[in-house]
């Protein structure tokens, strides 16, 4: 018989759980029930079905999905006897989701959460520039979506210059890889001279249409708080027309499809051109339109300058005629006189003369000489 300590034992057991399944994964499925956070970093809860019960224990960073009791999930790890507690328990490693019905009350606990913190807020949508030159593209470059998603934008307007960053687009590593390429494509470039030429206009995140288990890399949280924090503006398409996954919601701009995603993305080079045209011939016709107005406002403006010319010459004349009826030489020639003494003065009045005094008269075709002899008033 051999003896051991209770140490040595459970170290045993737990080394032999180990060597039995340690080159093979196992993967549990039940039900959750007694979910709890202790202490903020440690996760544990039981997983149950119909007829059994098992503890399963994990540190929260490890937790990467909403779990709640009543969840089905499917837990991965190993067995393990915790020497401290001399307790049984389940060490995962990672829990997924399992089946239909779980992924939907997943992401609607997901969305609720991220809904309360604002971060699918219509306010903070930013719109996409009209003529993007250098775009982030965040796909897979073996799927469908991303071919179709070059050919449309190649045809309606070329020149872009498309970053792709390759990731997964499903499974377990595809989360942390689309965070990731997010992150990276808001890096700024580390030479300030290229920094601002290397900046990317939009950032795209698309993948084609599949289940709900196989898009829900585009439902991780992860992802979600990334496009969230994205100083590029976003446009993300993921699937068919009636998928929709948090980060879609999450993105500035939504395309329906990765094909619509192309559409929205760059304007159509013939429809620019017709603009264009349109603009062009807009433009000739209002200039055209101000210089028949400014022609006839010169046309109006000569117009007046010679009717103003016209009154100036009419009320010329007529001063003309007033100055020469006010004349003394017009008096004289309608048989008048007009007397002045020796030096030129004109008299009015008989006031002004005296016997003996010299006066001169101008008549209208002469002037006379004389002497005053008498002066007497008019009777």
């Amino acid at each position: 018989m051999q003896t051991m300590t209770v140490s040595a034992f459970l170290a045993y057991v737990n080394e032999t759980f180990k060597a039995i399944w340690d080159s093979t994964e196992i993967a549990i499925e039940g039900e959750v029930s007694g979910f709890k956070i202790s202490q903020g970093q440690w996760v544990s809860f039981d997983l149950k079905d119909a007829d059994a019960l098992l503890n399963v224990f994990l540190p929260i960073w490890k937790l990467q999905v909403p779990v709640q009791d009543g969840l089905r999930v499917r837990v991965f790890g190993l067995p393990r006897v915790y020497p401290k507690y001399g307790k049984f328990s389940f060490s995962a490693e990672r829990i997924d989701l399992a089946g239909e019905g779980a992924l939907q009350k997943a992401l609607a606990l997901t969305r609720q959460k991220l809904e309360q913190e604002g971060l699918f807020d219509p306010s903070r949508k930013r719109s996409l520039p009209r003529f993007p030159e250098r775009i982030a593209l965040i796909a897979s470059r073996e799927s469908a979506a991303y071919g179709d998603f070059i050919r449309i934008v190649n045809e309606r307007w070329s020149g872009l210059e498309i970053d792709l960053y390759h990731v997964l687009v499903q499974g377990e590593r595809a989360p942390e890889q689309i965070a990731r390429a997010i992150q990276v494509a808001n890096t700024p470039h580390p030479n300030p001279l290229l920094r601002k030429e290397r900046e990317h206009d939009v950032l795209i995140l698309t993948r084609g249409g599949g289940s709900l288990e196989e898009l829900m890399a585009f439902n991780d949280e992860r992802v979600v708080r990334a496009l969230y924090a994205s100083k590029i503006p976003t446009l993300v398409g993921i699937g068919h027309e009636r998928d929709l996954t948090l980060a879609e919601e999450v993105a500035d701009v939504r395309g329906s499809t990765p094909t619509d995603c192309a559409r929205r993305l760059v304007p159509d080079r013939n429809e620019i051109l017709y603009e264009l045209a349109t603009l062009q011939e807009r433009i000739a016709d209002d200039l055209q339109e101000k210089l028949d107005y400014w022609s006839r406002q010169a046309d109006e403006t000569v117009s007046m300058v010679d009717r103003w010319l016209e009154m100036i010459v009419l009320r010329s004349s007529s001063l003309e005629r007033l100055l020469r009826s006010f004349d003394p030489r017009a008096v004289v020639k309608r048989g008048y006189a007009i007397v002045s003494d020796a030096d030129g003065h004109p008299i009015s009045s008989i006031k002004l003369l005296s016997p003996g005094k010299k006066m001169d008269i101008q008549l209208r075709d002469g002037e006379v000489e004389g002497v005053v002899e008498s002066v007497g008033r008019k009777k």
